[in-house]
């Protein structure tokens, strides 16, 4: 959604669709929330041992094409690792710390909740479980796909009119509160 106004302690959004002020969405921030921004990159940005992910759909063979790859900073590391269902239909995440990178194909090393079919899938366990899965996969990454790094940043990047992508929890008291947010945009 598109950042309307930030105090330093509560953040008033207006999430993508909507117009009215009821639908506008007020979220705490802590002192230990993580503020990130983006950028672009380029596939011989992905390094081995570097934390990323990758947004990919399957051909016909099974195998996987990114449609769009990132980067993470060092303390995103392990922040939403595993293989799981996008938000798009068709489309698997798939987060973990690469191995290789070359010829237009990465492979990433990733832990999941547990097997189905013969493939580690879901998202890691925290902490992690005796039970939790581990696995390897390659993904094509074909010249033109998007290529993001995240870097970490500050409260600054909040300002009114930036884009935003924030994830929310609801607190003990049932207020909610973000304990990180991505700035895409900044007007």
């Amino acid at each position: 959604g598109t950042i309307l106004a930030f105090d330093g302690t509560t953040l008033v959004l207006q999430p993508d669709g909507t117009s009215a002020d009821a639908d506008w969405l007020r979220v705490n921030v802590r002192p230990n929330t993580r503020y990130i921004t983006t950028g672009k990159a380029r596939f011989s940005d992905i390094k081995s041992g570097v934390f990323a992910g990758a947004a990919a759909v399957p051909d016909a063979d099974g195998k996987l094409n990114a449609q769009e790859v990132h980067i993470y900073p060092g303390p995103l590391r392990g922040s939403g690792e595993g293989r799981f269902p996008d938000t798009k239909p068709g489309r698997v995440m798939i987060n973990g710390t690469v191995a290789t990178a070359e010829n237009g194909v990465m492979t990433l090393r990733y832990r999941g909740s547990g097997m189905k079919n013969g493939v580690c899938e879901g998202r890691m366990p925290v902490p992690i479980k005796p039970d939790a899965c581990a696995g390897d996969v390659s993904i094509a990454v074909a010249s033109g796909v998007p290529v993001t790094a995240l870097t970490v940043g500050d409260a600054s990047l909040a300002k009114p009119g930036a884009i935003a992508v924030v994830s929310v929890v609801t607190a003990r008291d049932g207020s909610k509160m973000t304990p990180g947010l991505i700035v895409e945009k900044t007007p």
